[in-house]
């Protein structure tokens, strides 16, 4: 890069004496140039000597250490778009253990409670006139309040799906059953996916 056509902060010919206030000025304008300074000059771009600010090249991945830039380094919502690249996350870059119920967004259907003998079976409904789209699942989940009886009791859970011919919807079932030889007092609720 040639310097030569740079101009001077504080011109001087052969032979001026240097006074106190221009060797200020001089350490002043330095100053403010690289306070100034920017690395906004794209690669390839010959640099503009004639320029009044420094536009120097932009810094490189390898220019930044490695853990250089952290999450208190980046403004809230400066980054905007593709903020990771479409597919970049699959299950090997999920640490185990890290998605939690309170990160997963779920709407609860319907809750209940019910009390079931020795093998005893029970629906419950759900959801009346559902939308029969694909994108809709429904989780059970069950919780033995308490046990009465001899024995234990054994709950399991499943849902089930009906539909009348030429219908467009469903009807959305809870089935409860108590496989054990003693009684079972329950709470269930059904979530999905929230919309």
């Amino acid at each position: 890069m040639a310097i030569t056509d740079i101009p001077e902060f504080v011109e001087a010919s052969p032979g001026d004496l240097i006074r106190s206030s221009d060797w200020n000025s001089v350490q002043r304008q330095v100053r403010n140039s690289i306070r100034a300074h920017q690395h906004t000059r794209v690669a390839g771009a010959p640099a503009n000597d004639a320029a009044a600010q420094d536009n120097a090249l932009q810094i490189n991945t390898d220019e930044i250490a490695d853990g250089a830039v952290t999450g208190a380094k980046i403004a809230t919502d400066t980054i905007t778009v593709d903020k990771i690249a479409p597919n970049a996350v699959g299950t090997n870059e999920l640490i185990n253990s890290c998605v939690r119920l309170n990160k997963l967004a779920f709407n609860t259907v319907q809750a209940g409670s019910a009390t079931l003998t020795p093998a005893e079976e029970e629906e419950q409904l759900v959801q009346a006139n559902a939308p029969s789209v694909k994108t809709t699942i429904y989780f059970p989940t069950v919780a033995i309040a308490s046990t009465t009886g001899v024995g234990q009791s054994e709950v399991k859970a499943e849902i089930i799906y009906r539909q009348d011919v030429g219908a467009s919807t469903i009807n959305v079932f809870l089935r409860l059953k108590n496989s054990g030889s003693a009684t079972a007092n329950i709470f269930w609720v059904v979530t999905t996916f929230a919309a």
